[in-house]
């Protein structure tokens, strides 16, 4: 894109990357087990799991920067916006494709103009567009005024 912003080549990395928290020094104090052991090898307190499902590790993403990207492309095609997000985020990695899905998430690319209301299908029912849309007349990227 030409004398404009383009979407950043490590969206995914600003996205799903988690920022560090608490201590960012090791520490050198012996921590307890999270599951107390038998000599068995057999679980000794069931109600231990819960710090073992504490420290389990899971995807965080942060929507807010493709929000931003989205607000600042209102008005123009959905082509080019669209073109923009497949240069940036490659659908070969799994970050890429994730990418993806969120901006499908986030605009409603299937709209029809109902009575001077702007629809579309949510969960199999038409409803009122919220949020970012594409015109359904000018294929322009678009957002609702109550969500401004």
């Amino acid at each position: 894109m030409k004398g404009g912003l383009v979407m950043r080549r490590d969206i995914a990395k600003v996205v799903f990357e988690r920022p560090k928290g608490n201590r960012t020094w090791a520490s050198k104090t012996p921590r307890p087990a999270s599951v107390t052991l038998t000599s068995d090898g057999e679980q000794f307190d069931e109600n231990a799991n819960h710090v073992h499902r504490k420290r389990q590790k899971r995807r965080n993403s942060n929507v807010s920067p493709l929000e931003h990207f989205l607000a600042c492309r209102i008005g123009r095609p959905w082509d080019r916006v669209w073109s923009e997000v497949c240069e940036a985020a490659d659908m070969r990695s799994s970050l890429g494709g994730e990418i993806r899905e969120h901006i499908d998430r986030l605009v409603a690319t299937a709209c029809w103009i109902e009575s001077r209301v702007i629809m579309t299908t949510c969960c199999g029912t038409p409803r009122p567009v919220r949020g970012f849309y594409v015109h359904p007349r000018s294929g322009l990227l678009q957002r609702t005024r109550e969500d401004r």
